[in-house]
């Protein structure tokens, strides 16, 4: 899909969504998830239910306003890409998506063009995907298996996957050049907890001990995403500023109005656990199911079974966790006025199981379909037009969209680092 057009396709209506959440709902194993941290989330589950009962989230300490230029403003959009895309690690995709020796990704979301691949001796690598003779690219496929290394179609130099320059074509021709020195320009790239980090530039170093912080590193790990199996994925581009993109993800308020004919059936609306993490946050939503568990023993209870939980990693990807599925958004800023946001639906079911590819077709048509015919064009396009040329001046958020203020507190205070 070209970027700035969405892809014109048949989406699922509510009643095929809803149809989709109720099959899904009826596959749950009982045992859960067997590595999640059952005290974590059987403190999760505490909360929720008390939230339910209340009819309320975590609430922040006031509210917000903010000015809606800076969604507009082409300054503090140059601001926030050097203070914040061009620090931060984003994540290229899963360890999964990178498998075996050869496997690639080719991604120039965040500026520079790169290859993600996963060399011979099973380690991740990232590198400009650009040949060192005149620069043309060395793959274009978004992804695929490359071999033994890289071979570039224009005038045939040759690299291993470790970036080595292997060989030149007309060796002579050059003055036997060193090839030593002429390898592919590494980008720093670190696999963790099934994850795959990649700085946006070359020369940017990763801490992601700092980056990620103790508690997502303890609780990272319990979710498996290095377990997970085939995934769909699809592009989603849009007429709108990054943080608006973001900001539809982080939210429960709008359950009983934007998805009253899917969603709001199966979750309780403006109710949610959110926990800042430093810069990143969790978020959890309560099912309906959830006021189950207030009648049954603690020691049997399987929260995850009627908990959706999120993590926000700074700045802008989402994961989206079921036992069944991972949901996996990344916001990607264009220019001040467009975004792109990247689904991708990975799956945690045995699809060798009778009936569990098909359900699991089913979930990513429909989680795609609310997100592109809802959230988005609510939370986003029309939004964004209504904020061009000042036409609404300001936001109000309220305490009970802590994960939004908690988002742009952290932008700002980013953005102030990056001028200091």
């Amino acid at each position: 899909m070209n970027e700035g057009q969405i892809e014109r396709q048949e989406l699922l209506s509510d009643e095929e969504a809803m149809a989709a959440t109720v099959k899904m709902r009826a596959k749950l194993d009982a045992g859960g998830l067997t590595e999640v941290n059952r005290q974590t989330m059987i403190g999760i589950a505490d909360r929720l239910i008390a939230l339910a009962k209340e009819g309320r989230p975590t609430l922040a300490e006031s509210v917000m306003e903010v000015d809606t230029g800076i969604y507009t403003d082409p300054a503090l959009f140059e601001a926030e890409t050097h203070a914040i895309f061009d620090r931060f690690p984003f994540v290229a995709g899963l360890s999964r998506d990178v498998e075996k020796p050869g496997d690639f990704l080719n991604t120039s979301d965040f500026g520079t063009p790169t290859i993600v691949t996963r060399n011979k001796d099973g380690q991740i690598k990232a590198f400009v995907n650009s040949c060192r003779h005149r620069g043309a690219a060395l793959v274009y496929e978004p992804s695929g298996n490359t071999g033994a290394g890289f071979t570039c179609p224009y005038h045939g130099w040759s690299y291993n996957l470790d970036g080595k320059l292997l060989g030149i074509t007309c060796n002579s021709s050059f003055g036997n050049p060193d090839k030593g020195e002429h390898g592919l320009v590494e980008v720093a790239a670190e696999e963790r907890h099934g994850l795959i980090f990649v700085a946006t530039k070359p020369g940017v170093s990763l801490n992601l001990d700092e980056y990620l912080g103790d508690e997502l590193n303890q609780e990272l790990p319990h979710w498996g995403f290095d377990k997970v199996q085939a995934s769909k994925a699809a592009p989603i581009p849009l007429d709108g500023n990054w943080k608006l993109s973001l900001e539809a993800f982080l939210e429960s308020y709008h359950f009983d109005y934007a998805h009253r004919d899917n969603l709001a059936h199966f979750y309780f609306g403006n109710v949610a656990d959110v926990t800042p993490m430093g810069r990143h946050l969790r978020f959890s939503v309560p099912h309906k199911s959830i006021m189950e568990l207030a009648d049954q023993p603690v020691d049997e209870w399987v929260p995850e079974n009627h908990i959706t939980l999120a993590y926000m990693l700074f700045p802008g990807t989402i994961l989206i966790n079921s036992p069944q599925v991972l949901e996996f958004f990344q916001i990607v800023p264009v220019s001040v006025g467009k975004s792109i946001v990247r689904h991708a639906c990975y799956a945690r079911m045995d699809l060798n199981e009778p009936g569990n590819r098909e359900m699991f077709e089913m979930t990513w048509e429909s989680a795609h379909s609310i997100v592109l015919r809802q959230d988005l064009p609510y939370g986003v396009t029309t939004a964004h037009a209504g904020v061009k040329g000042k036409a609404m001046p300001k936001f109000l958020f309220g305490r009970n969209e802590m994960a939004l203020q908690h988002m742009h507190g952290e932008i700002r205070k980013a953005v102030a680092e990056g001028a200091s």
